[in-house]
């Protein structure tokens, strides 16, 4: 893994030598994308189960790396974005699709149109990468993910009831974008701590998150950071040894 420099401030990562397209048409916002997912992008990607401790975590590291002069965005994203935000408040004013399922807009997904909501969920995610994660990344800064593909895979998995989503060709593609994070952190706790934190008495529902985190770490190799014991500062520099900041 590369090390941080302060000079990530004033000078942004170089992705020219990557640029390998012969099509005389290819658009520069096509060219950005291409530089960027094919070299290791300065992202440093926070992910892991509500209550895990990664947005606190997140926070800190970029409080910490902004003390130290480096450029760094702050980002988050989860599901239900831009077209499937509008399209979920629309759809929960139909008694059809009024349910639990997605807690934040009250509606489950019948199962004729599971499949087709997922592609729509992706879709629109993509302005959402593209502008919170890939440009500023690109453009010269650190981009401290405090959610970012890895959760928004495992909403999808969830909210539409599909333990198999995780191998769908699209969610391949994201973890595929995810592999070129410059670290990947999964963020986590016992059960029992994460109910406790949360408050909940339902430990069936943090079990399956926990499943499908474990999974697509194991999938990453991402690093597994274990927050149960540990306290705000000794999970910050546990991530920090990881970066090998200089």
């Amino acid at each position: 893994m590369k090390p941080f420099s302060r000079e990530a401030k004033s000078a942004p990562p170089d992705f020219s030598s990557h640029v390998k397209s012969r099509n005389p048409h290819t658009t520069h916002s096509a060219r950005l994308v291409y530089k960027c997912v094919n070299k290791p992008m300065p992202i440093i990607c926070f992910f892991g189960t509500d209550g895990s401790g990664k947005s606190t975590l997140a926070k800190a590291l970029t409080k910490r790396l902004n003390s130290e002069n480096f450029r760094v965005k702050l980002s988050w994203m989860r599901g239900t974005h831009t077209l499937a935000s509008l399209l979920a408040k629309l759809l929960s004013k139909l008694t059809t699709f009024k349910g639990s399922d997605n807690p934040y807009y009250g509606i489950t997904i019948p199962k004729g149109f599971k499949r087709l909501w997922q592609l729509v969920e992706f879709a629109s995610a993509l302005p959402i990468i593209l502008l919170k994660f890939i440009l500023p990344s690109a453009l010269g800064s650190w981009v401290i993910a405090e959610r970012y593909a890895p959760d928004f895979i495992t909403w999808i998995s969830l909210t539409t009831g599909d333990q198999r989503y995780p191998k769908s060709i699209e969610a391949k593609f994201l973890l595929a974008l995810s592999s070129k994070a410059h670290a990947k952190i999964y963020v986590t706790a016992t059960l029992k701590e994460l109910s406790k934190r949360r408050k909940e008495t339902n430990s069936i529902s943090i079990s399956e998150q926990l499943r499908l985190y474990d999974r697509i770490a194991s999938a990453l190799r991402a690093h597994r950071l274990d927050t149960t014991t540990k306290s705000v500062k000794e999970s910050l520099e546990e991530a920090l040894s990881l970066l090998n900041i200089r």
